[in-house]
This record gives structure tokens, C-alpha cells and sequence, in this order.
């Protein structure tokens, strides 16, 4: 009922008209000529009925072209938001698979496997250029890898997945970055390392007091702006805690040893982070689809 009164508000001026043209003419039909006309009242009759006919289709068919015309603006309107957001979604899903190829190879660079491989050949007394180059590689890798990711990254939207993983990846790059050093350090000290006792101490307590300067420079302008970040017990300490530097190479085993299992606790972060990965992709996935269902 209300809907019906609602379309008789609204054409109600079009509803007076037709209900009221007939009786205007038939008013003006009978009412005294003013001045001669061609044919009778019967003529005339038949001419308005044909006029107010053909007025009235021609308005019905304005109308229904105004109508078409009108539906036509709305659903092409409606077709080029839907294709704008095919191109969109397209485009975001290039990304993502361009993301999770970035998330997953970056997770995979951080390669403790080859890290222990390295430790096996110090602990054997190989320190030689294939174990210099192999961490080289390695150093380049993780770098190259983190790039790529965080450049993707900053171009998602911010979420607590994504913020979590930057925790964790400043404190596993940091400590993995940190090994890397400190395993390039030492085999730089085991390579250079004279044959004479006297001279031998005197070159490690030199590299020593460069490391330990080094080593608080990095405290200062990385490690402490880390949230929740311990340093690991730098090789630099452990050769320390060792002394009998005349001898180190007898305590190079147990020095590699007890660094290598420093790095126990942060292999475990590296889990951590494939759970991140798992959570943004999921997420960014879930965005994306959206993008079609709201078109």
C-alpha cells in the first residue's frame, strides 16, 4: 500500500493531465466559437483524439529512450568499475606471487646448514679461499634477498603479521650477519697467523682490541635499536675467555665449537619467520580476492 501511494506522489502531475485533458477539451468544444472554424465538432474530435495521441506515444517512447539511456549509463558504469578491478586484481596478484618468491627464497637464505658446513672445515684447520668465497656468497645472498623482500613489503598495507616479521627479521639478519662476521674475522686471524709464539700473541691481542672496538660500534648503532634483541657471545669474547693466544690454534676447534653454538637459539627464529611469511601471504590473499567481490 505505501508503495503504491509513494508512485502516485510521484506521478501525480502527470495522472491530473490525463485525467483532466478530456474534460478541459470537451470544455472548450462546447463553449461558443470565437471566431469560424473548418468542420464540425465531430472532425475535431477525431483530430485531438489523433494529436493527444500521437503527443502521448511520443512522450511514452522519450520516456523509455530517457529510461534506456539512463540503465545503459548505469550498467556501463557498472562494467568499467568491474573491468578496473580485473586489471586491479591482476595486477595485486602479480605482486603477490612476485612477494611470496621474494618471502620464501629470503627465509631459505638464511642457510645454517652451510654455516655449520664452514665451522667443519675451521674445526678440520682448512681455512683457505673455498671457505672464504663460501661466505662471501653467503653475505651477498642474504643481502640481496633481504633487499628484494623489504622492497615488496613497503609496498603492502601495515598489519601485525607484517610488523612481526620485521622483528624478527632484525633480530635473525642481525645475528646472522653477526656469525657471518664473525667466522670471516677468524679466518682472516687463522690465515695471517705467524709461525713464532712472541709475535703470535702480540697479532692476536692487536686483532683483538680492533674487533672489541668494532664490536661496540656495532652495539651502539644497530644492536641496541633492535627491541628484545640479545647480541650473541662474539668470537672476539670467546678467544678471551680461551687466552693461551700463542696457541690458538690448539683452541681453534673449541672457539669455532662454542661460536657455533651461539647460534643455536637464532636458528630457531628462522622457523619463526616462515610462520610470518605464511600469515602475510594469507592475508595479502584474502585482500586481493576482496577486490573482485566488492567490484
Amino acid at each position: 500500500m505505501n508503495s503504491y501511494l509513494r508512485h502516485i506522489k510521484k506521478y501525480y502531475i502527470q495522472l491530473l493531465l490525463i485525467i483532466a485533458t478530456p474534460l478541459i477539451i470537451n470544455t472548450l468544444m462546447v463553449q461558443p466559437m470565437l471566431f469560424p472554424i473548418t468542420g464540425d465538432s465531430s472532425s475535431w474530435l477525431g483530430f485531438w483524439g489523433s494529436y493527444i495521441g500521437a503527443v502521448l506515444s511520443s512522450a511514452i517512447a522519450l520516456y523509455i529512450l530517457y529510461k534506456q539511456n539512463q540503465q545503459n549509463h548505469v550498467e556501463n558504469i557498472a562494467n568499467r568499475n568491474l573491468q578496473l578491478s580485473v586489471i586491479k586484481y591482476n595486477q595485486e596478484l602479480d605482486k603477490l606471487r612476485d612477494l611470496r618468491t621474494a618471502l620464501v627464497d629470503f627465509q631459505a637464505s638464511f642457510d645454517y646448514l652451510e654455516i655449520n658446513n664452514i665451522a667443519s672445515k675451521f674445526i678440520d684447520g682448512h681455512y683457505g679461499e673455498e671457505e672464504r668465497a663460501r661466505l662471501k656468497y653467503l653475505v651477498r645472498d642474504i643481502d640481496e634477498k633481504g633487499f628484494k623482500a623489504t622492497l615488496l613489503l613497503d609496498l603492502m598495507p601495515k598489519s601485525d603479521s607484517v610488523n612481526k616479521f620485521n622483528l624478527i627479521y632484525n633480530n635473525l639478519y642481525n645475528s646472522y650477519g653477526l656469525i657471518l662476521g664473525d667466522f670471516s674475522s677468524f679466518l682472516d686471524l687463522m690465515q695471517d697467523l705467524p709461525q713464532n709464539k712472541a709475535e703470535k700473541k702480540d697479532y692476536v691481542e692487536e686483532n683483538l682490541k680492533y674487533w672489541g672496538i668494532y664490536d661496540k660500534q656495532q652495539i651502539e648503532m644497530v644492536i641496541n635499536k633492535i627491541p628484545g634483541f640479545t647480541p650473541q657471545k662474539s668470537i672476539s669474547e670467546i678467544i678471551k675467555s680461551h687466552g693461551n693466544y700463542e696457541n690458538i690454534e690448539e683452541e681453534a676447534s673449541d672457539i669455532v665449537k662454542e661460536r657455533l653454538r651461539e647460534t643455536i637459539k637464532d636458528s630457531s627464529l628462522k622457523e619463526n619467520l616462515k610462520t610470518c611469511i605464511q600469515n602475510i601471504l594469507s592475508e595479502e590473499q584474502n585482500r586481493i580476492y576482496a577486490i573482485l567481490s566488492h567490484a
